[in-house]
């Protein structure tokens, strides 16, 4: 299997670097742009998938509408719910800075192991065949969570050697009795 990770176009809120979450915060011009641009790569490198998997929320979603178009998708995107953002808690709306524990509880955000299990949860529905490609659109946390689920847990959440960038694709190879490997496409 050949999973793409997609994380939506810019907001402006990650320009301001406020906690999303599940706020259902639009993309800005520049996110539009880069997911058109992302969009346009993948063409003329004939990148295909044969499965779009996208969270609901619309700057996901709006990702996903445009990648179908430019890319020339013709089945269903699934909407799943289990693919939005991680819940900030009472953090949502806040401005991260380096210093913020964001693993405090006061805060009652969703904790990366409950991500993590979500993520899990959320590819246990499907029934992905071998030879399939998968792309799912989402959002920064719950695509590393995936990414940390795809390796069957060998990396960390926190490891940032193969991040899921704005305007990128995060490739995971699966294959069975071999260990999983992950790559960023442009």
């Amino acid at each position: 299997m050949l999973f793409y990770l997609v994380r939506h176009g810019q907001t402006d809120w990650n320009n301001e670097k406020r906690m999303q979450g599940h706020m259902n915060i639009p993309m800005n011009d520049v996110g539009i742009q880069q997911i058109k641009d992302l969009a346009d790569q993948m063409v003329r490198d004939k990148v295909r998938f044969d499965r779009l998997i996208a969270s609901p929320l619309d700057r996901a979603k709006q990702s996903a509408e445009i990648i179908a178009e430019k890319t020339g998708f013709k089945d269903e995107i699934v909407f799943d719910d289990d693919f939005i953002e991680r819940d900030c808690g009472l953090l949502e709306g806040e401005v991260w800075y380096p210093e913020l524990n964001l693993e405090d509880p006061k805060y009652k955000m969703e904790t990366i192991s409950e991500l993590c299990e979500r993520a899990q949860r959320a590819l246990d529905k499907y029934d992905f065949a071998e030879d399939e490609k998968i792309m799912i659109v989402a959002h920064g946390a719950i695509l590393t969570a995936v990414r940390t689920v795809l390796s069957d847990y060998k990396i960390d959440y926190y490891d940032r050697t193969e991040p899921v960038i704005q305007g990128n694709i995060l490739c995971c190879k699966k294959e069975e009795g071999k260990e999983t490997s992950f790559f960023n496409m442009f």
